[in-house]
């Protein structure tokens, strides 16, 4: 990896990087303590958080403060006191949850395995950059949440996952995770502009990345907020993409997103810099990307 100057642009020359990976996990304790500290999912288990609050409330107080410490080394974490975590775990109500929550991770596993190799080999391109091994810690998809908690002092490749819309298909729940992580890796960039970086990450994995995977457009796809700003970032993201003036016709049909070439000035060193000099070319040139008048969707 190197910088040089072509045409008044700083260009880093990249070489693509390692594949993504990811472990789906399912972790007992990690499982129970969102059980126990979320929104109920089930009456039941609403009854049995208010019996613990009624009759082990220091316990109760004490494991609430331990999220933190399990996110560190949710693998080799142990317990000051277990005596909450096994109350949960002895229960029939507890072995039917651990049981879903098995079959959404080894749905999502599945879909991942099979879709391995065409992700990384299209992350590599889309992204330019390394993202090492990921553990997804699969939680119970009732829960409806997602977590990119960060333990203070330590970088962890963690993200915890209890996420499945009604309708969604298990890739697009993968192309969530994914979307999450990517999302993860940038939380600390550029902050000041984090519409910019947050439509373009949206333009990666929402929208290109999908499409690919899925053989149809998905760029109608992702935060409504974020729709102007991507459909004027759109024709910079295909240069960076390596797209030549041909083949942008082929992108904009294929998208639905018309925009009139002759107004820009094609860019095509953007296909050799990665992911974060591409957002700092559009914080860096916004003034001029954000006036453009002439784009419209089909």
């Amino acid at each position: 990896m190197f910088q040089e100057k072509r045409n008044g642009i700083l260009v880093l020359v990249v070489k693509a990087g390692d594949n993504m990976n990811l472990k789906f996990v399912l972790n007992d304790y990690v499982l129970i303590w969102n059980l126990l500290f979320q929104a109920s999912v089930n009456p039941e288990i609403h009854a049995f958080k208010q019996k613990l609050w009624k009759n082990y409330r220091k316990n109760y107080q004490e494991m609430y403060n331990e999220q933190k410490n399990l996110l560190k080394d949710p693998k080799n974490y142990i317990p000051n006191d277990d005596t909450i975590y096994d109350m949960l775990k002895d229960t029939d109500m507890y072995k039917k949850l651990y049981d879903e929550t098995e079959e959404f991770r080894l749905s999502l596993m599945q879909v991942w395995d099979q879709n391995k190799k065409v992700i990384t080999e299209n992350l590599k391109e889309l992204i330019r950059i390394d993202v090492k091994l990921y553990h997804v810690l699969v939680v119970h998809p009732g829960l409806n949440i997602v977590g990119t908690e960060v333990v203070k002092g330590k970088k962890v490749n963690t993200i915890t996952w209890g996420k499945r819309d009604k309708d969604a298909s298990t890739l697009e729940v993968l192309i969530n995770v994914l979307s999450c992580i990517l999302k993860k890796e940038f939380q600390d960039y550029r902050v000041e502009y984090h519409d910019i970086v947050d439509a373009i990450l949206e333009l990666v994995i929402d929208n290109e990345l999908y499409t690919r995977l899925s053989k149809s457009s998905k760029y109608l796809r992702g935060d409504a907020a974020l729709s102007f700003l991507k459909k004027q970032i759109y024709p910079y993201f295909l240069m960076y993409l390596g797209a030549t003036k041909e083949e942008c016709l082929n992108y904009m049909m294929r998208d639905k997103i018309a925009f009139d070439l002759d107004f820009y000035t094609f860019e095509k060193d953007l296909a050799h810099v990665d992911l974060y000099t591409f957002i700092d070319f559009c914080i860096r040139n916004q003034k001029k990307i954000i006036k453009i008048s002439q784009l419209e969707i089909l």
